[in-house]
Order: C-alpha cells, then structure tokens, then sequence
C-alpha cells in the first residue's frame, strides 16, 4: 500500500510499520484527518468504509485507529466487534457528532484508546494517536 510522506514522496507501508489508520465515511473529515497527522509524521492510511478497512488489515493492522461511529449500515461499533471477534483489536479512538457511545465501548478491555466528540481540536487527536505509535506501544494492543 501506498503513502506518502510531509513531502509528497510516495512510501510503502509494510506489515511491520506503525501506522495510524482513519476509518469515516465523509470524505472532507478523512482528508483532513490524514493530512493533519502526515503533516505530524504519521504513516496514515485512511478508509471510507469498516468492510474496506477489515479487507486491509489482512496485511497487518494499525498501530491506532481513529474510526467514526456513525459509518451507515456497519457502524464503527461493528467494525469494533468485528476486530474483538478476530482477537486483534487495535486502540481505538472513536469520533462522533453525536452523544451516543455507551460506557461499556468505551471500556480498554474493548479496544477503546480514546473518545473525541466533533468537532475536535487536532491537538487533542494528536495527543491520544502519538503514544501508539511508539515502539513499546504496541505491546498494549489488546488480542
């Protein structure tokens, strides 16, 4: 898979990189997502869909992932079950308009790195995403 870095210049993405990956359905807040935490340093890979994700991560999951709530018919909840019925669940930071997530999603045991309620401050993503991304980080990924 491709990427790219601050400059542009295209990048491979391997099994064994830390990588960030965005899961929403709205394409202006994906792109926006990824821009700001590739301009931070972040290897990013973004998706517009739980179904489109889940066919990725058969070549190595996301050090993080940033997944939306309200994605349509498979929901970010789905795709969250979906990974904790894999037993690989990476961090999740779930992001939402809305006020909708119960207290049990939001559980570590669950998966759950973080909660942020759009709009959001960048600053604030930054902070929950950059811990993962640390080579003692992903020892803490639940599975």
């Amino acid at each position: 898979m491709l990427s790219f870095d601050q400059e542009g210049t295209s990048t491979s993405i391997g099994q064994s990189d830390r990588w960030v990956g965005i899961v929403d359905d709205d394409d202006a807040v994906r792109a926006s997502l990824r821009r700001v935490l590739r301009m931070e340093g972040m290897c990013v890979e973004a998706f517009a869909s739980g179904e489109e994700f889940l066919e990725r991560i058969v070549r190595g999951a996301p050090s993080c992932l940033v997944l939306d709530v309200r994605l349509g018919a498979f929901t970010g909840f789905d795709l969250q079950d979906a990974l904790l019925a894999r037993g690989k669940v990476p961090p999740i930071i779930f992001i939402t308009a809305h006020d909708e997530i119960p207290a049990a999603r939001l559980h570590p045991s669950a998966g759950t790195a973080g909660y942020l309620r759009k709009p959001f401050d960048m600053a604030a993503l930054i902070a929950l995403v950059r811990p993962w991304l640390r080579e003692s980080a992903t020892q803490g990924v639940a599975g």
